[in-house]
């Protein structure tokens, strides 16, 4: 038998029971490829290399910082488990 190489463990049957059956709603607007687009004024998108810039490159990295900052959120409320993912 070979053992894991990432050590996060195996998933909880207890975790798969206790969510049966939940139906969220309000599950957050999915930003990841309109971030900059919403927060941004227009007048920046319309030179076509510094709309490249912001779609290709600025883009994900923002993303992902406010999705590392939901990380932290999680991790630091001592109220929900640390395997929870459902933060908006």
């Amino acid at each position: 038998m070979e053992s894991k190489k990432d050590r996060t463990g195996f998933p909880s049957l207890y975790k798969a029971t206790y969510e049966e059956g939940w139906e969220l709603k309000n599950l957050g607007y999915d930003y990841t490829d309109t971030l900059l687009r919403n927060s941004l004024s227009g007048y920046l998108f319309k030179n076509p290399t510094l709309r490249n810039f912001l779609d290709n490159y600025l883009n994900p990295i923002m993303t992902f910082y406010i999705n590392r900052v939901k990380y932290l959120r999680i991790f630091f409320n001592f109220a929900v488990p640390k395997d929870y993912d459902k933060i908006n």
